[in-house]
């Protein structure tokens, strides 16, 4: 990344071009706060037709109008972009009349370009209004994309808000900060932490994210906006935060030294060898966590040291196929924090093919099978991981018992990433078996299978209909290719991209060319069933 001379990370401008919305707000039912000082919890919506087709947006309002747009919440980017109106690529197409209208904008005469692991984005640079939380911000400075490549996106999908680092950000790169209050390049979270007066801003500079699992109502996805949800953190000196890895430059994204992955076998532990890396601290392996994509990305021997513990080898394809009803019991311990156990159910999926099958695939893949470098880090923790924990992107040191230094403007930040386990390795394992195992729901009980047959039926014959029910469904519901996320990830700056975008890559695997991302639109009066509501039916047939 090349930034001007007399650039530092730790002086950036946290500029004030925005003011607290006039006019009060409809609050959606999961909203907490009122923002302001006070903070606000907004909801995050997952995208889905299959338990792991997902994606995960928030409305933002853009323009004078005010108009909506559903953007993806994106940990591992920088920068705000909305397909336009003059964009007529097939990706906007898709998009239909939800395309953004600069015509009303403010023109910056730059253009800026967003690489991605597949796919890039281009378009000119405006400045138009932004709301999001009752938080509003005249001047930001966000891409009217009018190329769009390989991005999936939907009318209920139109872009990316992007919340690594400031300093990550390839518009920054264009339009550098201004000194004085008028219109810059400044990111999103710069501009909203600055809002002036500052008694209006955020009265603590971080964000938070809680994502959903599918078909489980126990988390609900959430963006937090200087303050915590209240029923996920009670306790807000629970969470564990570090220091972030920096680059020479500063940092650019919220990156964490790996200091122990284990697996466990038959219920005893087998800690993997960890790589000498010049990418982390003293030596240690760093993970880049990026809400942006679908995969745990793991070097080739942290990969291959993981799937070994269990006896894996990768297939002629490249692949780890591990039968579907094999838990993966694997913890990340991070920095000096606990470790984080992860569920089963997020580490391996169906092969889109055979999506009643009895072998899946690995969600940890190395970066040369699916087609891109990974040159910042040893690993991209994506969705798999972050499901598990609820995390906070801090801008400030948190005193001991959680809180923040109360918002006072200031130029400097001193990133903390702040981790919270949500997964109960116990209960992930009852989950497991009752999803993979006993084919049931999530919502449902383990014991409801054990409820009264139709009469003159055995359990076999009932059990037999049941399966073939099963089957049957998932047949018709995979009928079409099953997707899973794949998302870019952004590359570190214009340095990065200058060495190659691995985006480019005609070698990507089946992973990702076969499990290809198609984000869903929202379920509505569709005829078509989801794949929770299916699940739901086939545990109803099994019981008659």
């Amino acid at each position: 990344m090349h930034l001007p001379a007399s650039t530092t990370p730790n002086t950036r401008a946290w500029k004030g071009k925005g003011k607290e919305q006039e006019h009060p707000r409809d609050l959606h039912p999961r909203e907490e706060g009122t923002g302001g000082a006070a903070g606000i919890v907004l909801p995050i919506q997952l995208l889905q037709e299959s338990d792991y087709q997902s994606v995960y947006v928030l409305p933002l309002n853009i323009g004078s109008s005010g108009n909506s747009f559903r953007l993806q919440v994106d940990t591992g980017s920088s920068d705000l972009w909305v397909a336009s109106t003059s964009c007529s690529t097939s990706a906007c197409n898709n998009v239909g009349g939800s395309r953004y209208n600069p015509s009303t904008s403010s023109p910056t005469g730059q253009t800026a370009t967003v690489h991605y692991a597949e796919g890039e984005v281009d378009g000119p640079i405006v400045w138009d209004s932004v709301t999001l939380g009752g938080y509003n911000i005249d001047n930001q400075a966000l891409i009217a994309a009018a190329n769009v490549n390989s991005e999936p996106l939907s009318s209920s999908f139109n872009g990316v808000l992007g919340l690594a680092l400031p300093l990550n950000s390839q518009i920054y790169q264009q339009i550098p900060s201004a000194t004085s209050d008028v219109p810059d390049g400044a990111a999103f979270s710069s501009n909203l932490f600055g809002i002036t007066p500052i008694s209006t801003a955020p009265g603590a500079r971080f964000f938070s994210i809680a994502l959903e699992r599918p078909g489980s109502d126990k988390v609900a996805s959430t963006l937090g906006i200087g303050r915590h949800p209240s029923d996920l953190v009670p306790d807000p000196s629970k969470i564990q935060y570090s220091s972030i890895v920096q680059e020479s430059v500063g940092p650019l994204f919220w990156q964490a030294n790996v200091r122990a992955i284990t697996v466990y076998v038959n219920g005893q532990p087998k800690p993997i060898n960890l790589p000498l890396s010049s990418t982390g601290t003293n030596g240690q392996p760093s993970a880049i966590l990026d809400t942006g994509v679908p995969l745990i990305v793991a070097s080739q021997q942290i990969a291959y040291g993981i799937y070994g513990a269990l006896g894996y080898e990768p297939a002629s394809d490249g692949n780890f196929y591990i039968p579907c009803s094999q838990p993966l019991n694997i913890s990340i311990t991070l920095d000096d924090r606990s470790e984080m156990p992860l569920h089963p159910l997020d580490l391996t999926y169906f092969p889109p093919n055979e999506p009643s099958g009895e072998t899946c695939i690995g969600a940890i893949q190395t970066p040369d099978h699916i087609g891109f470098q990974l040159t910042q880090a040893d690993m991209v923790l994506g969705v798999p991981f972050l499901r598990n924990t609820y995390t906070v992107l801090a801008y400030d040191k948190p005193d001991a018992d959680g809180t923040f230094p109360a918002n006072a403007g200031s130029s400097r930040t001193d990133p903390r990433l702040g981790l919270l386990s949500l997964t109960d390795p116990a209960t992930a394992a009852e989950e497991f078996h009752q999803v993979r195992v006993l084919k049931q729901p999530l919502g449902a009980s383990a014991g409801a299978a054990q409820g009264p047959t139709k009469k003159g039926l055995s359990v076999g014959i009932e059990v037999l209909i049941g399966l073939l029910g099963f089957f049957g469904l998932c047949f018709v519901l995979f009928g079409a290719r099953m997707a899973y996320v794949k998302r870019k990830w952004h590359r570190k700056g214009a340095a990065v991209a200058a060495t190659g975008s691995g985006g480019n890559s005609k070698e990507g695997s089946y992973v990702l060319n076969e499990l290809g991302y198609h984000p869903a639109p929202r379920k509505s009066h569709s005829s078509e069933p989801s794949e929770d509501e299916l699940r739901v039916k086939r545990f109803e047939e099994y019981k008659r």
